[in-house]
């Protein structure tokens, strides 16, 4: 066994013990003369703190987050409702048919067909609704327009001598009878109604054109689709034959 000398005694320690690292034993062997029990208390203890397991590293706390002094962002929050404004109108979107304007809820309804007056159209309508007769005495035609609030509707009543003549439509919800709605192109309209459709120039815009659609057999009433200068639908319109002209919008 081999030993390591230590002024007046010498340890010895297991080479097994040593491999496994296990805690050595020591043997302390006394030399030719007495040693101080001091001296020996002194190495047990520097061997006993040789073989003590190294304490596990403090786990670090986290960072705490630091204040930029700005309030956290906050989540929208949906506007409150105006108590004083009345609900918005829902309505079919294929309420605008060849026959006039259908206000319920139930398909192929006619709440007030074409040549209706005005009370039979706002009672149709069932909300509130303005008109600009009184600025108009002398024209031929007049608008009656619901409105919401100060928000106007995107429909238009147009009213001539003999009732309503024809219907204005800005809803690009609505769909029109044979699936005509507005953004389609002009190309988009050829194709849903094929063979059907003649184009004509729209004289108070450069490059915009109306699209009349042919009616059906037995219907009175024309559809006619209004584009902008890039051929796309901008808004659609059923009127009563030759009742009004393509551009009149009875508010000039």
């Amino acid at each position: 066994m081999g030993g390591t000398s230590i002024g007046q005694f010498a340890f010895a320690a297991a080479p097994d013990r040593l491999a496994s690292g296990a805690c050595p034993t020591v043997a302390v062997i006394f030399m030719r003369r007495f040693v101080p029990a001091l001296t020996v208390s002194a190495l047990a203890l520097c061997t006993l703190a040789a073989c003590q397991k190294p304490a596990e590293p403090a786990q670090s706390a986290p960072a705490a987050q630091t204040d930029t002094g700005k309030a956290p962002a906050s989540q929208p929050v949906a506007a409150a409702p105006n108590p004083l404004e009345p609900p918005e109108r829902v309505l079919r979107n294929d309420a605008i048919g060849y026959d006039g304007f259908n206000g319920s809820t139930e398909a192929g309804t006619v709440s007030a067909k074409f040549g209706s007056d005005a009370p039979t159209i706002r009672g149709a309508w069932g909300g509130e609704m303005k008109d600009n007769n009184s600025q108009r005495p002398d024209a031929k035609c007049y608008l009656l327009y619901p409105v919401r609030g100060a928000i106007t509707h995107q429909y238009g009543f147009l009213m001539g001598s003999d009732g309503l003549a024809g219907i204005d439509v800005y809803d690009p919800k609505a769909l029109a009878p044979g699936g005509g709605h507005i953004g389609m192109s002009i190309d988009e309209i050829n194709q849903a109604y094929a063979g059907k459709v003649k184009q004509v120039p729209n004289p108070s815009f450069e490059g915009a054109a109306f699209l009349q659609v042919a009616p059906p057999d037995g219907k009175d009433t024309q559809l006619t689709f209004e584009t902008d200068a890039l051929g796309n639908v901008t808004n659609w319109r059923i009127a009563k034959r030759a009742a009004l002209e393509p551009n009149e919008s009875c508010t000039r």
